[in-house]
């Protein structure tokens, strides 16, 4: 556990330094950087599950991680510190986009829960939309986050 602390101490102090250094904002970094490293984790047990034919498994992590991260980490994290604000004009996108990429999952699952090399593609395309889609936010090319 301790492990765990320092390890996430290191990583949320290195991603700010280097968005301080290269002038990458906060919320940029959080929702690629410090996302992606959270959850490479999951994505290496969702391969090995999938690779030894358990997709049961593969999305029951993806999906209790998501459940977690919404009930539990965030409530938890107010609960340490007192009190967190969150700009309604960022969440309110962003719970669209989770909404959406959870809808678009379970398009692509609804037969025999798998997924074909075409559906698996058009996801990861997804991903890089979103990602395209909040650099330009943080550019400005774009404006629907107000306080990103």
């Amino acid at each position: 556990m301790v492990l765990i602390l320092v390890a996430v101490e290191e990583l949320v102090g290195r991603v700010e330094s280097l968005g301080a250094t290269f002038g990458v904002p906060e919320f940029l970094a959080g929702v690629t950087v410090i996302a992606a490293a959270t959850s490479l984790p999951n994505t290496l047990v969702s391969v090995r599950s999938a690779r030894d034919a358990r997709g049961a498994i593969s999305l029951g992590n993806v999906l209790g991680s998501n459940t977690f991260d919404l009930l539990v980490a965030i409530p938890a994290g107010v609960l340490i510190v007192g009190s967190v604000p969150i700009d309604f004009a960022v969440a309110v996108p962003m719970m669209g986009v989770l909404t959406l990429a959870t809808v678009l999952l379970f398009v692509f699952l609804r037969t025999e829960l798998s997924l074909t090399t075409v559906e698996s593609y058009a996801l990861l395309g997804a991903y890089l939309l979103f990602v395209a889609w909040v650099v330009a936010e943080t550019a400005g090319v774009t404006d629907l986050i107000g306080g990103a």
